[in-house]
């Protein structure tokens, strides 16, 4: 069919007329893409469309992305072992059509860093517990290899602390000594009236009851008292400090008060206070490596020990000092009372003018005779205590030794009373017990 428009001569071919491909149909005249139709083929030749060709032109030149065609006939395939990918397509392209591989590739990124964050939280909870540790090993362990400390072999109740501990010389340019109305001896055929005094309030309940049955279980075999008083504690000030007004509450009913700290153990319950005493002293103590130690007091009744309660109750300047100071809590008041060499080299300041007094009243003994540190422990020592020790460290350290001081006691003198036979702290409360 020939229609005129013009000057251009326009062909018309329907699809019975399209040439086949080899017959020239002149220059002008368009050349499909595909030579033979849908409806004429050839089998040495078969039309493929255009978006088959893509793939197949891909599947006939392998590459590191795209797998080369299976046997199944599958265009990428059900496995490949050298990959690792299974499926109908690689990974990439699942990423690529569903977003999913991507997702999965974003939250596999994520997994450090929520890991970090986890390890840095439980680092930050239980931080304190891992230095309590470390510090605990060092002080029983280790510190008594590191530091000597000057001991007899047999340690009695009247051996003196090394001069350099119990540091009782005079102090030049202060006031001296006031001796007065030193105290006497107990009138003979009397038997010295003793109490055994302890404080526990809410931070210590992991051993504040074995505690306490630990000093009963003394106390039941020499006849003594023992006097926990948790309500008149002043909440106003560290705990500690309370011990002065323990004492000087009690102290005017007893003719010794012997004050130990909560985190004792006595050890030996075959030693009695009255072969400690000294008359001629209102107070004894013992020295550590530091000098001082209150956390064990052994106390007269007398006018002078009543004032000196007060006096140290008085420092007030102490409890919370604006500069940084030597020791803790009423610690501080002893030393600062007493002018240690310590205190007077670490601490600049006006002295104590009362301090010769002080110190020609105080008698300073050996540690091993009743406050003996872990780190220089021998058994046979009357008082084991942990002091420095913290947390978990103490209340495991508390454990093994009173575990032991228990069943030594119970075998020496059979069964303990009700209120001496207390169990050791558990290791569930020592892990997670307020100490």
């Amino acid at each position: 069919m020939v229609a005129r428009h013009g000057a251009e001569v326009i062909h018309s071919m329907d699809s019975t007329s399209m040439p086949l491909r080899g017959q020239n149909v002149g220059l002008s005249a368009p050349t499909p893409r595909h030579s033979v139709s849908h409806q004429q083929w050839s089998p040495t030749h078969q039309p493929v469309d255009d978006e088959e060709d893509k793939y197949a032109k891909r599947a006939k030149v392998p590459s590191p992305r795209t797998p080369p065609e299976m046997p199944n006939g599958s265009r990428w395939g059900t496995r490949r072992a050298t990959n690792g990918w299974i499926g109908s397509r690689s990974p990439s392209r699942v990423a690529t059509l569903s977003g999913k591989g991507a997702g999965r590739g974003r939250r596999k990124k994520r997994y450090p860093t929520l890991a970090l964050l986890a390890a840095l939280m439980v680092l930050w909870v239980f931080a304190p517990a891992i230095h309590h540790v470390i510090t605990g090993i060092h002080k029983v362990f280790i510190r008594g290899y590191l530091f000597s400390i000057e001991r007899p072999y047999h340690c009695l109740p009247s051996t003196p602390a090394p001069q350099d501990l119990a540091d009782d010389d005079p102090i030049a340019n202060l006031p001296p000594a006031d001796l007065a109305d030193l105290p006497g001896e107990i009138p003979a055929g009397r038997k010295p009236k003793v109490g055994i005094v302890s404080l526990c309030d809410h931070n210590v309940d992991a051993i504040c009851a074995a505690s306490v049955a630990n000093k009963q279980a003394y106390a039941d075999r020499h006849g003594y008292d023992v006097i926990v008083d948790s309500e008149i504690i002043d909440e106003s000030r560290p705990t500690s400090w309370s011990k002065l007004l323990a004492m000087r509450k009690y102290l005017p009913y007893y003719d010794y008060l012997f004050y130990v700290d909560v985190d004792t153990i006595i050890a030996n319950v075959d030693v009695k206070l009255e072969d400690i005493v000294d008359y001629g002293y209102d107070q004894i103590l013992a020295a550590d490596r530091n000098g001082l130690n209150c956390g064990v007091w052994l106390i007269r009744n007398t006018p002078w020990s009543l004032w000196f309660l007060d006096e140290m109750w008085a420092q007030e300047q102490l409890v919370a000092p604006s500069t940084r100071v030597l020791f803790h809590y009423e610690q501080r008041a002893m030393h600062y009372l007493y002018q240690s060499r310590v205190w007077r080299r670490g601490v600049k300041g006006e002295p104590y003018k009362g301090a010769n007094t002080i110190r020609a009243r105080t008698k300073v003994v050996n540690s091993c005779v009743f406050n003996s540190l872990p780190a220089w422990y021998v058994k046979g020592d009357f008082v084991v205590h942990l002091a420095g020790l913290k947390g978990i460290a103490k209340c495991l350290a508390f454990r093994h030794y009173y575990g032991i001081a228990r069943r030594e006691t119970t075998e020496k003198y059979g069964a303990l009373t009700d209120e001496a036979n207390v169990e050791p702290p558990t290791l569930t409360t020592c892990l997670f017990g307020r100490i």
